[in-house]
Formats: structure tokens, C-alpha cells, sequence
């Protein structure tokens, strides 16, 4: 009953959302147009008015929308995150009314971060969908999709960026509620694992579509650095569950995905090698150990877990080999 109420919150804030972005660049296009007009009616008819009174009243127009525009634009433009934040703690009033939330309660936490977590997914990849073309225009969808993310995915990036954060938020209070839970730190866990996800390098997550137009600014310092201390605060998570469940191969199978999307293979291997102890007989564990050891040039082991692998006749064994030597120092 809850989710079906949820969904319809959806639609009055994607409403809302999507008008601040519209109305943001139709005021840009606007005041560019009418730029653009008044510079080429002024040179049209610079010769006929250069006698006149009229060529200075002319410039004098022409400068003050210049001016009205880029005064106009600085406002809107540090107005716009306000807009964002106003959305997003409306949608959150209309979730706990729903919920009738109240603090200390955990499953209203846990609904609650849900429901920022539904919300960001739902605007994955949103920046791209603005002014999709009809069908029989589809040739245009490409740049279409680039003008469209071009102007909205930083408004995009920083709402999802709010929402998944609330989420954090309200796993820390469960946290803070019940601090020898497993279930609470894997929950937080998974929250920043999420929040981390919004920083990685496009290029690294599986499904890249190198076709897609992506903003630089998405391959920055300053998103590698929010990934990375983000990441490390879900590994932190999964250490806290590690020292209460030292035996639970999903802790250390969630550790090791934390540890491949920061690009620290060493300690990926580890605990790989801790899953292997845990469950020997997992050959998909066993094989993706293999190819660590192939790619961190470990080959003698790596040779050790291919023959292991072809002895139990493991379907991807010979797959495995063509990791050998695919490990550089350049």
C-alpha cells in the first residue's frame, strides 16, 4: 500500500523538477535569440541610424540586455541548487506523511531511505531524456541527447547527489538507533556503495556506451576523490561486519567489490582468498581469484588455480588461461 502511494509522489516532483530545468533553459534561449536579433538589426541598419540619434539609443539597448542577461543569469543560476533542495524536502514531508514517521523507529528510517534511493534511481540517466526528437527525426537523437544533458546534468547529478545522501542520513540514524546490528551497518553499507556510484568514472561501470556523449567534469579530481572516500566509507561498513561475522562470505565478497572499484587488487585478492577458505568448493570464486592472480602477474598461482579449475572440469577453465601475461609494469 505504501509503495503504491509512494508512486504517486513521483509525479507531482518530476513535474516540479522538470519545470525548474525547462524554465532555466528557456530563459537562456530566450535572451540569446533576442541577443543574436538585436546584434544583427543593429548591423543591418547601422548605416541608416549612424546619422541619428537613434544608433546610440540603439547600443545603448543592446548593452543593457547583455547586461539584464548575464545579471539575470548569475541570480538564476545560485537560485537553482535552493529550487533542487526545496523539491527534495518536499518529497521527503510527503514520505513521512505517508509513513507517519517518527523517530527512533526503524523500519520508518529504512522506508524512508528506500524512498530516496527509488527516487535517484528513477532519475538515472534523466539529463539524456529532455528533448528526445520524434521517431521519424531519430538521426538527430544523438545530439539532441548531448544538447540535453549538456544543459541538465549537473541539476540531475546534485538531486540524486541530495537524495542518496538523505539515505546515508537516515541509515546512520538506524546505525546510531541499533550500533551492534549487522543489519544496520550492511544497510549503511549498501547506502554508500550506492552514494559511490554516482562518482565513479562512466568508462569503469559495466554497459558503458563509449557512443554517449559524457561531460568531462564526470572523469575530474574532484569526483574520483568523492568516490574514493565515499567507497572507503563502505569498506569501513563492511569491516565493522567483518569483525562481527569473520566467517560470512558475503561480508568478504562485498569487500572485494569495494576494493575492485577503488583499484586496490591486492587487498581484492584478499579477500577472495578469505571466501576461497570459507568455501572451497566455489569455482566462481576460484576463477575470479585466478584472474587477479593472472593480472597482478602472480602467474604461478594463477597456473595453480587452472589446473585446479580444468580437474574439476569447471566450464570457463580454459577462459581463464588467456589472463596469462596480460600483467604490465607500463
Amino acid at each position: 500500500m505504501y509503495h503504491d502511494q509512494l508512486n504517486k509522489v513521483f509525479d507531482p516532483i518530476f513535474f516540479e523538477f522538470d519545470g525548474v530545468m525547462k524554465r532555466y533553459v528557456a530563459f537562456n534561449i530566450f535572451f540569446i535569440v533576442l541577443c543574436i536579433a538585436e546584434v544583427v538589426l543593429l548591423g543591418t541598419f547601422f548605416a541608416l541610424l549612424a546619422q541619428s540619434l537613434i544608433l546610440a539609443l540603439s547600443l545603448a539597448v543592446v548593452f543593457f540586455t547583455f547586461f539584464a542577461y548575464f545579471t539575470l543569469r548569475i541570480y538564476f543560476k545560485t537560485k537553482k541548487p535552493e529550487q533542487l533542495r526545496l523539491i527534495k524536502e518536499n518529497y521527503i514531508r510527503s514520505c513521512k506523511v505517508l509513513l507517519n514517521y517518527q523517530e527512533g523507529v526503524t523500519e520508518h528510517y529504512v522506508a524512508l531511505a528506500n524512498a530516496c534511493c527509488k527516487l535517484a534511481n528513477r532519475l538515472h540517466a534523466r539529463e539524456y531524456d529532455y528533448y528526445l526528437p520524434p521517431r521519424w527525426f531519430a538521426s538527430f537523437t544523438p545530439w539532441l541527447e548531448k544538447f540535453s544533458c549538456w544543459w541538465h546534468w549537473e541539476d540531475v547529478h546534485f538531486m540524486k547527489e541530495l537524495l542518496l545522501l538523505e539515505a546515508v542520513n537516515e541509515h546512520i540514524k538506524m546505525v546510531k538507533s541499533q550500533p551492534t546490528s549487522l543489519e544496520a551497518h550492511a544497510s549503511l553499507a549498501n547506502a554508500y556503495v550506492m552514494l559511490s556510484g554516482l562518482y565513479i568514472d562512466p568508462r569503469k561501470m559495466e554497459g558503458y556506451d563509449d557512443d554517449r556523449w559524457i561531460p568531462e567534469n564526470k572523469f575530474s579530481e574532484l569526483f574520483d576523490f568523492k568516490f574514493r572516500s565515499t567507497a572507503e566509507r563502505a569498506i569501513e561498513e563492511f569491516k565493522i561486519l567483518g569483525e562481527y561475522a569473520p566467517d560470512d562470505p558475503w561480508v568478504h565478497s562485498q569487500l572485494a567489490y569495494s576494493y575492485h572499484d577503488l583499484q586496490m587488487p591486492h587487498e581484492e585478492i584478499k579477500e577472495y582468498e578469505s571466501i576461497q577458505k570459507l568455501v572451497p568448493d566455489d569455482k566462481d570464486n576460484l576463477y575470479k581469484l585466478g584472474m587477479l592472480y593472472f593480472q597482478q602477474g602472480l602467474n604461478a598461482k594463477g597456473l595453480r588455480v587452472y589446473e585446479e579449475l580444468k580437474k574439476a572440469h569447471y566450464i570457463k577453465a580454459e577462459s581463464l588461461i588467456k589472463y596469462y601475461g596480460s600483467y604490465t609494469t607500463f
